[in-house]
C-alpha cells in the first residue's frame, strides 16, 4: 500500500508526488493472507498548514491532493514457466481522492475516481445508477424502486451501458 500525497498518475500505472519535498510518500509492505490492518507510520502524513484549503479540496486536473495505491504482487509460483522467468506484471487499484474541510481543523476524505489496473490495462471505475436500490435478498415485488426500469416487474441484475442505468 502507498500513500502519495500531490500525486499525478502516469501512463504505466504509476504515481509520481508533485510537492514530494513537502509531503513523502508512505509505502508499507504486507505478507500474503487476508484480514491484515494498515496503520500509517507514526510521524508521516501531511501537514494541512502548509498548503491553502482550494489546493487540499480539489484535484487541480491530474493531480489529486491524495492518492491511495494497492498493488498486488505475484508470488514465485506465478512468475514464470518451467524455469524460465517472465517479468512480473503487477496488478494495481489506485484511489484518488480529494479532502473536504469540515471544522475549523478539520477534513474528511472524499474519493473522486478508482482506478484498476489488471495485465497492464487501465479500467476507471464508474457509478453504476441505481445499484444503492438494486436487488436485495428479500425482494418480494412489491419494493418500489427495486425493480427492472424496462419490464417493471422481476429485479433489477444487469447494468445497461454506456448510461449505466439498472
Amino acid at each position: 500500500i502507498s500513500i502519495l500525497f500531490f500525486a499525478k498518475e502516469g501512463s504505466d500505472c504509476s504515481l509520481t508526488s508533485v510537492k514530494q519535498n513537502l509531503c513523502e510518500p508512505v509505502t508499507v509492505s504486507f505478507k500474503e493472507g487476508l484480514g491484515q490492518k494498515f496503520r500509517q507510520p507514526s510521524g508521516t502524513g501531511i501537514d494541512f498548514s502548509l498548503f491553502q484549503d482550494d489546493e487540499l479540496c480539489k484535484g487541480d486536473g491530474d493531480v489529486f491532493p491524495l492518492a491511495v495505491k494497492a498493488d498486488a504482487s505475484p508470488t514465485d509460483d506465478d512468475n514464470g514457466v518451467a524455469g524460465k522467468h517472465i517479468p512480473a506484471i503487477i496488478n494495481s487499484q489506485i484511489t484518488q481522492a480529494v479532502f473536504e474541510k469540515q471544522e475549523k481543523d478539520k477534513y474528511q476524505v472524499r474519493v473522486v475516481k478508482q482506478i484498476l489496473w489488471v495485465n497492464s490495462t487501465r479500467y476507471e471505475l464508474q457509478e453504476i445508477y441505481g445499484i444503492g436500490n438494486s436487488v436485495d435478498n428479500d425482494f418480494d415485488g412489491s419494493d418500489q424502486g427495486k425493480e427492472c426500469v424496462i419490464c417493471l416487474s422481476e429485479p433489477r441484475d444487469t447494468t445497461v451501458l454506456p448510461c449505466r442505468h439498472m
